[in-house]
């Protein structure tokens, strides 16, 4: 019955993303991953999440790991209205699916994140993670309003609950909840966040992910975030007592992170928004260094093209009150 209702709200959630959302910036570089583009690139795009790229084989892996995803993707592929992708999963071929999901990763990568939202969600559960994913920078970066990020965040993390009932373990999916829990965090009252729950989970989660997949940048990254969250709130001294964050092992997984991956302009972007939160007078110096790193990168994605004029913004600010 939850998975039902779950997937009710999911469709409702899918109508009401018909609305126009707002279109990447034509001033920010621009990205062609078309034809054999897309798997060319694969590896440089993945840089810190080191996710599988979504051919037949990795399709049947997932099938034969979550025999609960194959019988759902099944159950959907039955109805009138399924993606041909997913019909064809009826005569046992992967090949239709796994070219609409690496579509549906082409636009994520170009910054058309509605159209990868929407077919994401044609896709079933097959195609949640990038749809998902989307959402969740689309919110980040290109909605201004804080009310209407946090409800695209809580949202998203609705989204992915049904989707983790039936792929239990698989880390990547895991982490679109995480993180959305991560933002939902940054924007709610102390009193508000401590509520939820979800601060030690999420910690304790990250910090697993981080242990089973030592290359992923990301994972350090996040979990530094969350850690400058609860240090902004209450202090090093409180936060290590009540959650063990502190200033210092925020900057030491900001430090870890920059040492598995140097040039993904999301870790640059992310250290610096922690230091203002917790420090800017006295980090000052190594903000400006952070942005002059950030913006000598070259940005192979959109998200990263958007983290990258975050900290070209920074940069800038600094720059006009230095002078």
């Amino acid at each position: 019955m939850r998975l039902f209702i779950s997937w009710i709200l999911i469709s409702l959630s899918f109508i009401a993303s018909a609305a126009e959302w707002n279109t990447y910036p034509a001033e920010l570089p621009q990205f062609d991953y078309s034809g054999d583009k897309l798997k060319s690139h694969w590896d440089i795009l993945t840089m810190g999440t080191r996710h599988e790229f979504p051919d037949e084989v990795f399709l049947q892996a997932m099938s034969e790991t979550y025999p609960d995803l194959k019988a759902h993707m099944l159950s959907l592929a039955k109805k009138p209205d399924a993606h041909p992708g997913v019909k064809a999963l009826l005569d046992h071929n992967y090949t239709p699916l796994a070219q609409a999901l690496q579509k549906t990763w082409r636009y994520h990568y170009e910054g058309k994140y509605q159209q990868s939202y929407e077919l994401g969600m044609q896709l079933g559960t097959a195609g949640m993670v990038p749809a998902i994913y989307s959402k969740l920078m689309y919110a980040t970066f290109m909605v201004h309003s804080s009310a209407e990020k946090l409800a695209i965040f809580r949202d998203a993390a609705a989204e992915s609950e049904p989707l983790l009932e039936l792929t239990p373990g698989y880390d990547f999916g895991d982490f679109g909840l995480l993180y959305a829990r991560v933002r939902i965090l940054e924007r709610l009252g102390t009193t508000a966040a401590l509520a939820t729950g979800y601060l030690g989970s999420t910690q304790k989660k990250l910090k697993q992910l981080s242990e089973r997949h030592p290359t992923n940048s990301l994972y350090p990254t996040t979990f530094a975030a969350i850690q400058a969250g609860v240090v902004e709130r209450v202090g090093s001294l409180i936060g290590r007592i009540t959650y063990g964050a502190t200033e210092g092992r925020t900057l030491a997984g900001f430090s870890e992170a920059l040492e598995l991956q140097s040039n993904l302009p999301v870790i640059y972007n992310e250290f610096i928004v922690a230091l203002n939160r917790i420090n800017p007078k006295k980090h000052k110096a190594l903000i400006q260094d952070l942005s002059e790193r950030c913006i000598a990168l070259t940005p192979y994605s959109a998200e990263e093209a958007l983290n990258q004029a975050l900290c070209t913004s920074e940069y800038q600010q600094h720059e006009l009150v230095e002078n």
